[in-house]
This record gives C-alpha cells, structure tokens and sequence, in this order.
C-alpha cells in the first residue's frame, strides 16, 4: 500500500472505533443504530485493502459485494485468513480483546470493481454483524508526497483523486499555475461539471478529496493540472498528463493489423494458386519431355540408315557395276565376237 492508503487505513479505523462509541470503563458498548459508510480508493491495476471493525469475535467471516447472496458472496470462510481469485480475508483479534479487525483485499483493481462491498463477522449469516464500504477506483491517488505524472491513450477518459487532509470553500481544477485563463472548472458545493471536465467533493472519508474527470482525452490535453481545495490556501495537488495516440509505436500500425486480418485470405489464395499451377507445371514439363524423345528417336532412326549404307563395300564388283559413277570414265567395255 501506498503512505496515502496506509493513513488512510489508520484514520478509518479511528473514525470506525468513534463511531462504535466504546464505552471501556464499563466494558458497555452503546452505537448508534447506524454506520456512516465510508469510501475507500484504490488504484486501476493496484491492490487494495479494507480494515473492518468489530465489538466482538465470530467464527465465520463474510466478504461480499452489495447482498452476500449468490455470486455477490465472495468469500465465507471459518479460517483466520482465506483467499479465492482476486479476494482475500485476514482476521486479527486484537491483544486488548475489545475489538477485532477483519481485513479485506481486492487485488489486480479494474474500474469495473469499484461499487458497495461488505464485510461481516459472527457465526451465521443470520446473526452476524457487516459493515459496509465504497469502493472508487481510480487512475492515480495525488496526496502530495511526489509528483504524479500519468499517462493515458487518446479517446479515454481520466480519473484521479486529490487528497487533503482538511476541506475548502472553492474546489478548482486549473491547468498550469490555476490563474484565471488556466480555471477549467470549479465549485463551491459538492460537484461542478464544465465541458469534459467535472470535479467532485467526497467527505464520506477519512480526510476530503477532490475527483477530478476528463473525458474524451486527446493529445492536445497533455500538460500539467492542478487540483484546488481551496484557490486562497495551499491546499492543492499537482499532476502531469501525457496523451499518446492509439497507433504509437508501442502498438501495431493500421497497416499491420490490415495485414495481420488479411493473412488468412492470401494464404488460402495463394494455396489455390499452387493447386492449380502444380498440376500445370507437371503436365507442360511431361508434354516437353514426350517431344523430345519422339526427336531423339527419329534422329537415331536416320543415323542407322546412314551407318547401314556406309558399312556397304566401295569394293563390290556388283554394286560397283550399278555405280557408274565410282567406275573409270576411261575403261573399255570389249563386244563379244560372232562365230563365223
């Protein structure tokens, strides 16, 4: 926990002991028949935790959001801590043996948590005693001890709580020094809304706090802030707001995700593709093939003519005979002579 929600705890548990009216002396208690329900802040994406305070002990205890009925029970437990998912419970019986204190967590905060809980003590959901809480959830707790710088995506909104220890007359929020031209919206009641800015006094806690909401954030809204319990004092909370756009660098760029969702697509087309062109590829190169060897047979067709007709001898009086024009131009062919 942060020093801002571990006084904030202690000054919970003053006011609670107050408002219980201890009597010591006489060992007698008398309340009132009502319980201020205080609020409680946590912050988006931290944990939190709520101290509860009893008179007296029990066996069971209870941790619920608005009725401890169906899934609003979180956790009903005998065990002196408990724990299931985000929630958790811690049971303390104080040494001094006049009160006890049931502790309850919420972990992993989303805006979604904030709301009424409840946590009781006894030894039936009958008999037991419960008190209940307001739980806000917010971007960023400012309760002075060092400056916050916050930083947010355009189109959301923002959400932050300004703690001080006593009220003011005039809530403000300015931007920059909270002069005149940087007044962006303030009150003298409980809330006050201008535009996109809003403010809004809670003394339901241990101390006041101002909520300060900005909606619609864009990157033009980057700047220092200051929230103002009372402009005549120096009762304020300063913070800086930076605003990225949605497509920085720390996400996928529009063309990328473009191309991520059209993946599937030039896949399936390009599997298409092969499927058509594989087959065709196969047949053009078996029709080349077939070609060839048809040439290559007819050219050793005639070859075999060629070699056949050479192997013939230039020697062969009969062949000669019919070659006239391998026989010498100048023999002389003799006549047979008639017998007389």
């Amino acid at each position: 926990m942060t020093s801002w929600e571990t006084q904030q705890q202690e000054t919970i548990m003053m006011a609670r002991l107050s408002s219980l009216c201890l009597v010591f002396l006489s060992l007698q208690v008398r309340c009132s028949s009502t319980v201020e329900t205080l609020s409680h802040y946590g912050v988006s994406g931290g944990n939190t935790t709520f101290s509860c305070i009893f008179l007296s002990s029990g066996r069971i205890k209870f941790f619920c959001r608005e009725t401890c009925e169906g899934e609003n029970l979180l956790i009903r437990t005998s065990d002196g801590a408990a724990q299931i998912g985000r929630y958790r419970t811690e049971y303390v019986r104080e040494a001094s043996r006049t009160f006890s204190v049931l502790s309850v967590s919420i972990s992993e905060l989303t805006r979604s948590d904030a709301g009424r809980y409840r946590c009781g003590l006894g030894d039936s959901s009958s008999s037991a005693s419960f008190q209940d809480f307001r739980l806000v959830v917010v971007d960023d707790l400012l309760d002075g001890n060092k400056h916050h710088h916050i930083h947010r995506d355009a189109g959301s909104s923002l959400t932050v709580a300004c703690s001080f220890g006593s009220s003011g007359l005039v809530k403000s929020l300015c931007r920059g020094e909270c002069g005149d031209k940087d007044l962006l919206v303030e009150t003298d009641g409980v809330g006050a809304n201008k535009g996109r800015y809003s403010i809004k006094y809670d003394g339901e806690t241990s101390g006041a706090v101002l909520l300060v909401t900005v909606t619609q954030l864009t990157q033009s809204d980057s700047g220092r802030y200051r929230c103002v319990m009372d402009r005549t004092s120096d009762l304020y909370r300063d913070f800086s707001l930076t605003v990225t756009d949605a497509a920085d660098p720390s996400g996928p760029t529009p063309t990328t995700q473009s191309f991520s969702s059209n993946v599937p697509v030039v896949v399936g087309v390009t599997l298409a593709a092969m499927v058509v062109l594989i087959p065709a590829a196969l047949l053009v190169s078996c029709r080349r093939r077939s070609l060839r060897d048809s040439r290559k047979r007819g050219d050793d067709g005639i070859k075999m003519e060629n070699v056949g007709y050479e192997n013939v001898s230039s020697q062969d009086s009969t062949y000669q005979s019919l070659s006239p024009a391998t026989t010498d131009q100048n023999q002389i062919y003799s006549t047979p002579t008639q017998p007389t």
